[in-house]
Parts: structure tokens; sequence; C-alpha cells
């Protein structure tokens, strides 16, 4: 679930920056919070506390300069998104200190909102392509990929992992990892199996079918959460490459 704060000390530009925000993700559905503050100071109790995926934060606040609110937010997060809300439009030398993602202008339009939540999921989905996962296997702790997995098999009480070039064996349960990996874009479509949705090219009757003409059997109990699933990330995936129209 992406976690967004917008801090603005006008309550009106909060409540709209909320609105344009459930709009996109009404169109473009994914899992999402949104809380408002209207102070620097409430905003860093709040990310002292819980950390944030995206942060919308007004430049010029009544109690705080917004460039000083990020900086000290980048000393407890180094890898939340900062959008700036500013009247300026020569704010960026500053903004550039805080590795801001982006700026949208008061009052924000749609449109700028709808461009910022695309280009940042575009962008977190390329860091998680990244991102690696340490198991500890029969034959020692290894450094995994995420992007590397295709998917995982639980038989006779040992977990094998199954990568494009190797198979590693481990004790773990299926519903540890399927929680563990479920940001990842794991899903379960049987209580043996966790599988990598990128790597699915479709499902028929009671099988998935994957790249390397893997199949997969589909429990007729899991069909519509598996199904469902899957619809959730085409789509997410085709938003992601075509980009949401903007000016």
């Amino acid at each position: 679930m992406l976690k967004i704060y917008v801090c603005d000390d006008e309550k009106e530009i909060t409540d709209l920056i909320r609105t344009q925000i459930r709009n996109y993700f009404e169109t473009y559905p994914s899992e999402y919070e949104v809380e408002t503050f209207n102070s620097g100071s409430s905003l860093i109790n709040r990310v002292n506390k819980q950390r944030a995926d995206i942060i919308f934060l007004d430049i010029e606040l009544s109690d705080s300069n917004g460039i000083q609110i990020a900086k000290l937010i980048r000393r407890v997060d180094k890898l939340v998104k900062i959008v700036f809300i500013t009247n300026y439009k020569n704010y960026k030398g500053a903004a550039f200190t805080v590795r801001a993602f982006g700026y949208v202008e008061k009052p924000s339009t749609t449109e700028q909102i709808f461009k910022q939540l695309s280009d940042i999921q575009k962008y977190m989905r390329e860091e998680q392509n990244d991102i690696s996962i340490k198991f500890e296997t029969v034959d020692g702790l290894i450094n995994l990929k995420v992007k590397d997995i295709l998917y995982f098999e639980s038989s006779n009480r040992k977990i094998s992992i199954i990568t494009f070039t190797n198979e590693y064996r481990m004790v773990q349960k299926i519903s540890s990892l399927a929680k563990l990996l479920e940001p990842y874009d794991f899903k379960s479509p049987h209580s043996s199996f966790l599988v990598n949705l990128d790597y699915v090219v479709g499902i028929k009757n009671y099988t998935v079918y994957m790249v390397n003409d893997i199949e997969i059997p589909l429990s007729q109990r899991k069909v519509s959460e598996f199904k469902k699933a899957m619809n959730h990330y085409f789509m997410k995936t085709i938003d992601m490459c075509k980009g949401v129209p903007h000016d």
C-alpha cells in the first residue's frame, strides 16, 4: 500500500490534492492511504513515527520552510519521493539539495497530480526491479534479485526457489513468503506455489502459464482471487508503460 502525506498550511490546498489523488487511484486502481498536515512540525512528528512513500510538501509553510522540513525528512528517510507544492518557478536549485522528485504549482491541477503520481509509480517499479532479498537456503545464505525469481514451490516440507538459471532449497512456509513478497507482485495460485506475476503469460481453466513453458496449477478456491490479482497487475503495468495523459 502506498502511504501518501500532503502538507500545506492552506486546508483548501490539502483538500484539493487529496481529492486529486483519490481521482487518480479511482482511474488507475492501487491500494493507497492519504494523510494531510497543516504544519511542518506535525508532518515531521508523523514521519518520525511512520514513513511515507510520497510526500507533497508546501515549499513555504507558515511555521517553517519546506526545504528545511525536507532536509529533516531526508535525515531519516532517503527513499521517500518528495513533491514540492509551490508558487515559485525558481525553486529548483534549492529543491535539488534534498533530491525532490518534482513539483506542482498552486493551485495544483488534476493533470499535474496525475503526472507526478504516474511518474513516481514508474520510478518505484524500476527501483523494485533492482531490489534483492536474502534467503537462508540449505546451502547457506544467498542474495537474489526479485526480478530473477520465477516462482516458489513447496514440497516435502521444503521450498524450492526457481530462478531463470538455478534452483535453491530452503525451509520456509509459502504463507510467510507470500507476505514477504506481496509488495513485489508475487501471488499464490495454489497452496504449494507462489509465482512472480511479471512472468505469467496467461490462465486457462486451472492452469497458470508462465514464461519458459512453465505450467503451475491453479486451485479452484483461488481462481477468483488470483484472476483479480492478475487483472489488477496488468492494469497497473499497462498504465505505467503508456503513462497518464497530461499537458
